[in-house]
């Protein structure tokens, strides 16, 4: 097995599962960033790795770089980062498409776990879909090989096909929410 240098955008809940999951499988998380310090480092110590809560100092060495990071900052973020290098870049977001990395770099991809994660609750990545998409067919590749390791479900996956399918997972869990409130007022 390839074991990847791999850092961490944000320290959410996306990024503490998927971080942990990677790390379990022997991957190296070299560094989370997060704005917040408590943050990156709370997941920093999860997974044996550095923290930094400024994006200037985002280590170079990584052979891939994980922006699990709100819809509303990923361009935000994406366009302070002062060396894209040539590892490859991806994004964990339903919503966004790939083309959020076109002004930066070609070595870019989405790595989208269809999932709600809670920080409270344990993950078994094993049966969650993984839907990938990439610039190039080699970084499709080695996604492809990434994503196998924690699911069994692994997909290929346009940005208008997961943008649809995000709607759709969102609308399901939100509304079936909803009717165990209006259940529970009955």
């Amino acid at each position: 097995m390839t074991v990847f240098n791999i850092v961490f955008l944000g320290a959410g809940n996306v990024a503490t599962h998927l971080a942990q999951a990677l790390f379990r499988q022997g991957h190296r998380i070299l560094q989370v960033y997060s704005r917040t310090q408590a943050s990156a480092a709370a997941l920093a110590d999860l997974v044996q790795a550095a923290y930094t809560t400024d994006i200037k100092c985002l280590q170079s060495e990584a052979d891939i770089y994980i922006c699990a990071l709100k819809d509303a900052v990923l361009a935000e973020v994406l366009a302070q980062v002062p060396d894209f290098g040539k590892a490859l870049w991806l994004h964990t977001s339903g919503s966004m498409p790939l083309s959020v990395f076109d002004p930066y770099t070609h070595r870019c991809g989405v790595f989208y776990p269809l999932q709600t994660f809670s920080r409270q609750r344990a993950i078994s990545f094993e049966r969650i879909p993984f839907c990938l998409e990439a610039n190039r067919k080699d970084d499709l590749v080695l996604m492809k090989t990434l994503a196998s390791q924690l699911s069994e479900d692994v997909r290929e996956m346009s940005s208008a096909q997961r943008q649809n399918l995000h709607v759709a997972a969102v609308f399901a869990c939100n509304f079936t929410n909803s009717l165990y409130a209006m259940a529970q007022e009955i």
